[in-house]
């Protein structure tokens, strides 16, 4: 009589000798179990290694993303799970779709102030989302440290596809807890990369545009928006400085420069950090911004043309404008309500203006501060995601 053993199966997922028939494939129990609570639970894991994980006994709890994707790879059907969701859609992704719609006609752009808060809510809780994804990890610094060497050797469209490796979503500390040094420099602008991925890859119409579009889009929109990021942390915490984002602060005042070691990072950052409090910093305290006006800001920033020609088809120029006008108007909105003197109205439109603009301008500068810095031949800059997102712009 043979044993229980010999009716086991290798498991097509893992490789495991116990497998069984389950949801369409041969699998252990463990990753039957796996690829159940994964689908019900409706989460979407990122592989921040590039997707290339291999999947063994001994491995399978190492990356749930490349796990997962190799459980459908072999032919794991999520139509045989029992008591599945009529929908795997998440609740932001409900609301971003039809707050991202796009509009028909000028009409359309008209909201009431109601609309604007619905709107501006969809947008906070996205920018909760991106602070909040991040993920406790094992890794130590130097592991981190080449996973974001790897991400900045690959290119802007492996990034938006998601099919290079990524720097670790470590949790944001803006807390200013040390002065910026190349290290600290490098390590929070990795972070704000792939923070932006997350900010832009959840925008329906992002991802309506064209591939190219994407990435000439991806490109323009990632300083601008990083910027009025780390401009508006800055004014949360009240810090007498520039937060990056990795616990490290570029002083605002001239007699603490001397404390940035590296002569590069202070000839870059000395007037950025000046301009971003003299029109970026202190209005959006005038103007008494909260996390619901910085959301529907910071859409209007990602939605804007800039100054930097692109090289965006027109039909993907037209379906941007036409969102830049719709967030740009229930911004307005929200911020004019209940100001009914024609002065002070203008005074608001102007200050919002003048802060875009220096967005643009102080991104302007320092896309020709990295280029400076590769004539140079310095090596931080001498990373091909960085040469194509700040040098490179147009191609």
């Amino acid at each position: 009589m043979s044993s229980p053993e010999s009716h086991f199966l290798i498991c097509r997922v893992c490789d495991d000798s116990n497998g069984q028939p389950h949801y369409g494939t041969i699998c252990c129990p463990s990753c039957k179990g796996f690829f159940r609570r994964v689908y019900m639970s409706e989460k979407k894991f990122e592989c921040y290694r590039g997707n290339m994980c291999v999947i063994e006994k001994g491995t399978r709890n190492i990356c749930r993303a490349c796990r997962y994707k190799k459980c459908l790879q072999v032919g794991m059907n999520v139509k045989d799970i029992r008591g599945k969701y009529n929908s795997t859609s998440t609740d932001y992704e409900r609301s971003s779709s039809s707050a991202e719609s796009t509009p028909k006609s000028s009409k359309d752009t008209e909201l009431g102030v109601s609309e604007a808060m619905e709107m501006a809510q969809v947008y906070m809780n996205l920018e909760k989302y991106c602070e909040n994804n991040y993920c406790e990890s094992n890794m130590c610094r130097d592991e981190e440290n080449l996973l974001i060497d790897r991400m900045l050797n690959s290119n802007v469209l492996e990034l938006i596809q998601k099919t290079s490796p990524q720097c670790p979503r470590f949790k944001r500390d803006w807390k200013p807890l040390e002065i910026l040094n190349l290290e600290n420099f490098c390590r929070s602008w990795s972070r704000s990369i792939v923070h932006f991925l997350d900010f832009a890859t959840r925008f329906p119409v992002f991802n309506q545009l064209s591939t190219s579009d994407k990435r000439a889009w991806f490109i323009s929109r990632l300083a601008p928006c990083s910027f009025l990021t780390m401009a508006y942390q800055t004014r949360v915490e009240m810090c007498e400085g520039l937060l990056f984002g990795c616990s490290n602060v570029y002083p605002l005042k001239s007699d603490r420069w001397t404390s940035v070691e590296n002569e590069h990072l202070r000839g870059l950052f000395s007037s950025i950090t000046e301009t971003m409090f003299s029109f970026v910093i202190y209005p959006m305290m005038n103007l008494k911004i909260t996390d619901l006006h910085y959301s529907l800001l910071k859409a209007c920033v990602f939605f804007s043309t800039g100054i930097v020609v692109t090289s965006v088809s027109d039909k993907g120029m037209e379906l941007m404008r036409n969102e830049y006008a719709k967030h740009k108007n229930a911004l307005l909105k929200l911020l004019m309500n209940g100001v009914e003197n024609f002065s002070e109205q203008t005074d608001i439109l102007f200050q919002i203006q003048d802060v875009q603009n220096t967005l643009e301008r102080i991104s302007a500068h320092f896309d020709q501060e990295i280029q400076y810095f590769h004539f140079l031949g310095l090596p931080i800059v001498n990373k091909n995601l960085l040469v194509e997102c700040h040098i490179n712009k147009v191609s």
